[in-house]
């Protein structure tokens, strides 16, 4: 695998720009998308998307927690469309409900929480995993210029040949992260989607996310991301992924997300789904595969 920059990728700085949703009309979004060589939208950018949507209609609040169900694939051709329903706004809390949709279609609906940060009471976090700092790390290419990966004692994610427990540490660097809370977090958010799946093939022979959309159709179904506080990042942070079980069809994933000194700073669930690609669904390019 080649170390050069691609130049032809999206830059990190140009997918922050694609977050950041802009506003038609109060409480409603438009956003655009970029799938590279897939012809199907990642689900976690609609969720940061959404995070940003929701932010923007509750201004003074901070997303506390945000929970998506993805009910159907999003094509990478069609601009995005988010409504924002607030269904309470209280003195300290509030709720809202972020439905994606491309024309008529519904594909994403996100339940958001946002609150107004206060004081502790008490206060502890869970400390993150032992394992390799940064430095020590493998390095992955990624083919978004201004953000960076290092795996912990994995060499290829994505490989069948890749067997060791279901739990992966991810180091991730953005050269220059966002300042604004809603931003920052919606980064946060989207790449709780990329190597959850990854993690639970891991612990089985024979079986990678290379094989993904080529003989087993994956893909997340929920991700909920929980905010602990405020949100500020530079440096290195810690994607930590713990597949707990898989079967049925499903796996489930939960994680935690540490700056590089320690620091909880988010925790996150996803399910996922993982089967057999139908005779049907192989006649379908592969691209277009979920």
């Amino acid at each position: 695998m080649s170390d050069a920059v691609d130049t032809s990728a999206m830059t990190a700085a140009e997918f922050i720009a694609i977050l950041d949703v802009a506003e038609v009309s109060p409480g409603h979004y438009s956003g655009s998308s970029d799938a590279g060589e897939r012809r199907v939208i990642d689900g976690s950018q609609v969720l940061a998307q959404s995070i940003v949507a929701a932010a923007k209609t509750l201004p003074g609040r901070t997303v506390r927690s945000a929970r998506a169900t993805f009910m159907s694939a999003i094509a990478p051709d069609t601009d995005l469309q988010f409504d924002v329903e607030v269904h309470r706004a209280g003195r300290q809390m509030a709720f809202a409900e972020v439905v994606c949709r491309q024309g008529d279609k519904v594909r994403v609906r996100t339940s958001i929480v946002l609150d107004h940060p206060s004081a502790d009471v008490i206060r502890h976090e869970a400390p993150m995993s032992p394992g390799a700092a940064p430095a020590e790390s493998i390095v992955r290419r990624m083919p978004m210029p201004g953000r960076e990966l290092r795996l912990d004692g994995i060499v290829d994610e994505n490989s069948p040949d890749e067997v060791g427990p279901a739990h992966i540490r991810a180091w991730l660097r953005y050269d220059d992260p966002p300042t604004r809370d809603d931003l920052a977090k919606a980064l946060l958010a989207h790449f709780t989607g990329h190597l959850s799946i990854s993690a639970t093939m891991r612990g089985h022979a024979g079986i990678g996310t290379a094989d993904s959309h080529k003989t087993v159709s994956t893909g997340p179904l929920v991700i909920a991301v929980t905010f602990h506080e405020p949100c500020e990042y530079s440096g290195w942070i810690l994607y930590e992924h713990d597949s707990t079980f898989v079967g049925a069809g499903a796996a489930y994933v939960r994680g935690q997300i540490h700056t590089e000194d320690g620091h909880l700073i988010a925790s996150f669930t996803q399910e996922a789904m993982i089967r057999r690609l139908t005779d049907h669904e192989m006649t379908i390019p592969e691209a277009s595969r979920l």
